[in-house]
């Protein structure tokens, strides 16, 4: 009974473990206008696995060359690009609302290198890794191009809100909403969504008035 079950046992972890690894249906765009499709995976941070069909030999390819990559990884394809985050550091993003005002997502999910502590007799005890899954979210706004960092799900509530409250301090109706509560971190989305809108409407009515 105890050898059926870890067998049983056996056969879910590596189930699971087939499917965390299989490459999702995708297509990468070059800066050079080339276009391929096939199946796609995200590695090492900046870097695409690549190949034609499954069974096929896989080829790597940095972000560096790829103007995006669109990978069908969620119920909705997700576009992937390589955003200068802050100043020489670019990083991976995975793009959620595009328009007057870009929100974007750095995602970083993996577990954390085991530590070894000190014991009883001087032996080294190994402590357990830990699993992290930490979200980033990035914000740029008109033809600029300069990329905001506006929280991530680290950071308390109290802190986003004064960063987004900050950000989007041109549009006071939805500065409002932020300080109300009414709109949350959780509700990041619909905040640039909002913006996109209704606040970007209302600039243009500005600007019109004052010509």
């Amino acid at each position: 009974m105890k050898k059926t079950l870890l067998f049983v046992l056996i056969c879910c972890f590596l189930g699971s473990f087939t499917t965390i690894a299989q490459n999702d249906v995708g297509t990468l765009y070059f800066k050079d206008g080339r276009k391929l499709h096939g199946l796609a995976k995200l590695i090492n941070g900046d870097q695409v696995k690549f190949r034609n069909a499954k069974g096929e030999k896989a080829q790597r390819y940095h972000f560096e060359d790829l103007a995006q990559v669109v990978i069908n990884d969620r119920e909705e394809p997700s576009t992937y690009i390589y955003l200068e985050i802050r100043k020489g550091f670019f990083n991976v993003v995975r793009e959620l609302e595009i328009g007057p005002v870009s929100l974007y997502v750095l995602e970083q999910r993996g577990y954390s290198a085991p530590m070894y502590v000190g014991g009883a007799n001087s032996q080294m005890n190994m402590m357990h890794s830990n699993f992290y899954d930490i979200n980033n979210l990035y914000v740029s706004k008109g033809n600029s191009g300069e990329i905001t960092h506006l929280g991530s799900n680290q950071l308390f509530s109290k802190n986003f809100k004064n960063a987004a409250s900050e950000y989007f301090s041109d549009c006071p109706v939805l500065v409002t909403k932020i300080q109300n509560k009414e709109f949350k971190k959780k509700h990041v989305k619909d905040i640039v969504n909002f913006y996109n809108l209704k606040c970007n409407e209302q600039q243009a009515v500005i600007l019109k008035k004052n010509q």
